[in-house]
């Protein structure tokens, strides 16, 4: 019993001790190891600590022993008559002719490149270009980054910034389309690169390039391309590489990854995700934030007149960036980068089939309609999906195998996986409509499918559509026939997956709806009951901020194509005025009852594949008047159990369907 009182005591006392003894033993090796390496400099007769034994830090031998470089880092060099890695750590520097640096894309007596030193590899390549790995001076790093990590956790982490070459990096010959692009950074960029005096004698100074645009678009690949086009070294820069653990550490930081670029001239220094980084200072209490933004916009004023260094950053949302960052004089020039149109996707597909055993009969021009409103990574995905099953279904053969068109359009089908409709059998015939309202949906479907073909007529295509009509008439079924037949990913939602008691949820819900259906594009928005979500407004002031929501995503589909919005009610009088003007939901089509023709077709369509007995259609069809195709659909499903309920073996008769109408005609006028 006396010991477990005394337990609570004994534990920290061993924790100490053990800690006490680490050090001990740490402190003991590493003076080993320094007393062995003075030896062995005396050996040669050189001064083993010109600085005095401690490195400059004045606490002695004890602590310069652990802060040693060379206790903790070894360096080598290739040696090419032995084709082996030679260890120069305790070699002096100055009798060294040749820099590592100096040694880039060397080869061997017999022509082949230079091996990677020990635990290095080689990059890997990207975009149909070669990559060689970049050779960087062994840097000498102090002792306290190798004592288990504390260096770390003194420094703050990040601050560490490779240095890719020109020839690792890719050209505007990889990039697929943006053409527009390109020209416009040969029209300005490229010609104060190339002719920085001619530049100077016209005043023309630049100071940022800030790309923007959805994710997805190519925005890190084109800057990179933008480096290897101009052969100018690239700095990239993530927000990993900023952040710091100590005050002040991301701004310590900024200034190393400008002071690398300056290091590294001519470069670019590119700042990916930079919204991360230059957010709102009003919107932010971090101070350290606040820090970071102040020291990105010292450090840009500072560099703005080194010709030589090209900053450029990429973003998102642009109106998250604070606005003292992209103001006239720093990031004063923006390049939107959007979604590929066709001349682009066919532009993208031809680079990423290039390098790969494709079949020579691939239709580049249904893949291009097929993937319409797709992003190039998303295209690439596709790409590369496609050939992960050729590659699959070749090893399994023991063949060299192609990459087929069918494994595209098959990876494309592939891609938005669930979102997509699964109703694929369902076509016009399916629907008995009036030709003039099938005829205006088929062209509804073939802008949807290609947008381009409203543009070479001068206009925007539509961006919505109302369905209107007494309950019953077939307006959510037409929404999906839509959506199969336009090969649309379909987002079927109602009054009570949008609306929340919380506040702000219901616009939060809305948000997320249009921004996962922008992410699966081509996408077809189903809004039923849609005058339960979109009302007048002015009756509720909660209820009025969800329809400003639904109006400003609907605004934003105007811009992006590949987006549709369908909305569906029975009242339309009830919905907002707004919802239903040009650019919104600007076309109405009003689903009425069916007449005796269209009646007699969808009862013909609904018994096609019921086991009938001697019924009369023609009759049953000028009974009904009145009736929904909802209504007729659940005669026949009435008539059909009548006659399992009877147990009658050889099908449904014309008696069954006479008492099906009369039960239904009896729970109408219950009902009313």
């Amino acid at each position: 019993m006396e010991i477990l009182l005394l337990l609570p005591l004994l534990l920290p006392l061993l924790f100490i001790a053990l800690v006490i003894f680490l050090i001990r033993r740490s402190i003991r090796r590493a003076r080993e190891a320094f007393e062995e390496d003075r030896r062995r400099t005396e050996a040669v007769g050189r001064d083993p600590d010109p600085g005095g034994g401690s490195g400059g830090f004045g606490f002695g031998d004890l602590f310069g022993s652990l802060l040693m470089p060379g206790v903790w880092m070894r360096s080598y060099t290739y040696d090419e008559e032995t084709g082996r890695w030679v260890d120069i750590t305790d070699v002096d520097p100055n009798d060294v002719d040749e820099e590592p640096a100096e040694r880039a894309g060397a080869t061997t007596a017999t022509g082949e490149p230079l091996p990677p030193p020990p635990g290095r590899s080689r990059a890997g390549g990207s975009g149909g270009t070669s990559r060689r790995p970049t050779v960087e001076r062994p840097q000498r790093r102090g002792g306290l980054t190798g004592i288990g990590g504390l260096g770390g956790l003194l420094g703050g982490g990040g601050g560490d910034f490779r240095v890719e070459r020109p020839d690792e990096l890719p050209t505007f010959a990889n990039v697929g389309g943006m053409d527009a692009l390109k020209e416009e950074i040969r029209d300005s960029i490229g010609l104060l690169l190339r002719h920085p005096d001619d530049a100077d004698a016209y005043g023309i100074e630049w100071n940022g390039i800030l790309l923007h645009g959805p994710p997805g678009v190519g925005k890190t690949f084109f800057a990179t391309a933008i480096a290897g086009e101009y052969r100018l070294n690239l700095i990239h820069v993530s927000t990993g590489d900023l952040v710091s653990s100590l005050v002040g550490g991301s701004a310590r930081n900024i200034d190393k990854a400008f002071d690398t670029a300056v290091r590294n001239l001519p470069c670019v220094l590119f700042f990916d995700e930079f919204d991360s980084v230059a957010q709102r200072r009003d919107t932010t209490p971090d101070q350290e934030s606040r820090r970071t933004v102040n020291q990105l916009l010292t450090a840009l004023e500072g560099h703005r007149n080194e010709r030589r260094l090209l900053v450029l950053a990429a973003t998102n949302s642009i109106e998250h960036l604070d606005p003292a960052v992209v103001r006239p004089g720093r990031f004063d020039r923006h390049i939107r980068i959007d979604l590929p149109d066709a001349a682009a996707r066919r532009a993208i597909f031809e680079a990423e089939l290039r390098q790969r055993p494709a079949a020579r009969d691939v239709d580049l021009e249904d893949l291009v309609h097929r993937t319409e409103g797709m992003t190039p990574a998303a295209i690439s995905k596709i790409v590369d999906s496609a050939a992960l099953e050729v590659f699959r279904e070749s090893m399994r053969s023991g063949r060299r195998l192609e990459l087929e068109e069918a494994h595209l359009l098959a990876a494309i089908d592939r891609y938005g996986g669930q979102d997509r409709p699964t109703f694929e059998h369902w076509t016009w015939d399916s629907l008995v409509l009036p030709e003039t309202i099938k005829a205006q949906l088929r062209q509804l479907q073939h802008v949807i499918e290609d947008p381009d073909a409203a543009f070479r007529f001068g206009v925007e295509p539509p961006t919505g559509l109302l369905l209107a009509g007494p309950p019953g008439t077939g307006k959510t079924t037409v929404a999906k026939v839509l959506a199969a037949q336009a090969r649309c990913s379909f987002y079927p939602i109602s009054g009570a997956d949008v609306m929340s008691k919380w506040v702000g949820e219901s616009e939060r819900n809305i948000r997320q709806l249009f921004e996962r259906a922008r992410e699966n594009r081509p996408s077809i928005i189903f809004i039923d009951e849609i005058d339960a979500i979109a009302g007048r407004r002015g009756e509720a002031a909660v209820h009025d901020s969800q329809v400003n929501q639904l109006l400003a995503e609907i605004d934003g589909v105007a811009g992006q194509r590949g987006l549709f919005v369908i909305g569906a009610t029975n009242r339309p009088d009830q919905i907002d005025p707004a919802l239903l003007r040009g650019g919104r939901l600007s076309r109405t089509l009003v689903l009425g009852l069916p007449d005796e023709p269209a009646r007699l077709g969808i009862l013909r369509m609904y018994t096609a594949r019921m086991p009938t007995v001697a019924v009369r259609l023609e009759e049953l069809a000028q009974a009904t008047q009145g009736l929904s195709p909802a209504d007729l659909k659940a005669l026949c499903q009435e008539a059909a159990m009548a006659a399992m309920g009877r147990g009658e073996p050889t099908g449904v008769t014309q008696a069954d369907f006479e008492e099906a109408l009369s039960r239904l005609r009896a729970d109408d006028r219950v009902a009313s």
